[in-house]
């Protein structure tokens, strides 16, 4: 299967170690993260998410001022980002047990760079299919906000100048064409003209 390319994602990088954080970033220099940003505590990261989104979270336990599994938790249910955590191995399958239910990766300590790369592809796949499903629902909520309007605007039409439905729709329609604009646009214009 051919690798997707060309797409920017950013990564936020929860971690207080400067080994592993240099570790994920020589991982991640293929050019696929555009954004990436450190934060040494989860006091510090949780006011980083206020100000910006993130596609992945890498949540590298445990942190100076708790853990991190909460932290990763509460991310997982505010945005939607992929959230990875690494954790020691002694505490990796405890952990992944508590955070598998919530779409939660967890790797264990040592790392490698493959393993690391692959979830982290995976973790942009996942992001992926969220915003084309976030494009697909914006449209679906675009179209039936048009058709509200264009009926609001054909009701007008039938009340005002006792036309037929049909008539209100094609008059709608034509008048679109004819102008070359959306019906939408024609539509408001009714609308604004009798109310």
């Amino acid at each position: 299967m051919k690798e997707r390319s060309g797409r920017q994602y950013s990564i936020l990088i929860v971690s207080a170690s400067e080994q592993l954080n240099s570790f994920v970033k020589r991982t991640i220099s293929d050019g696929r993260f555009d954004g990436i940003e450190v934060r040494k505590s989860v006091a510090q990261a949780s006011q980083e998410l206020l100000n910006r989104h993130y596609d992945v979270i890498l949540v590298n336990t445990p942190l100076p001022d708790d853990f991190g599994v909460d932290f990763a938790l509460n991310a997982c249910e505010k945005y939607t980002s992929g959230v990875l955590i690494i954790t020691p191995g002694d505490v990796c399958d405890d952990i992944t047990e508590r955070v598998i239910d919530y779409g939660v990766i967890v790797l264990a300590k040592p790392l490698t760079n493959r393993a690391l790369a692959r979830n982290l592809r995976h973790l942009c796949a996942i992001q992926d299919k969220i915003r084309n499903t976030e494009k697909k629902i914006l449209t679906l909520e675009d179209k039936i906000t048009e058709m509200r309007i264009v009926n609001q605007a054909k009701c007008l039409l039938i009340e005002k100048e006792h036309i037929s439905e049909e008539e209100a729709h094609r008059r709608i329609g034509k008048q679109a064409m004819d102008r070359c604009v959306s019906r939408r646009i024609v539509a408001e214009e009714i609308i604004e003209k009798w109310e």
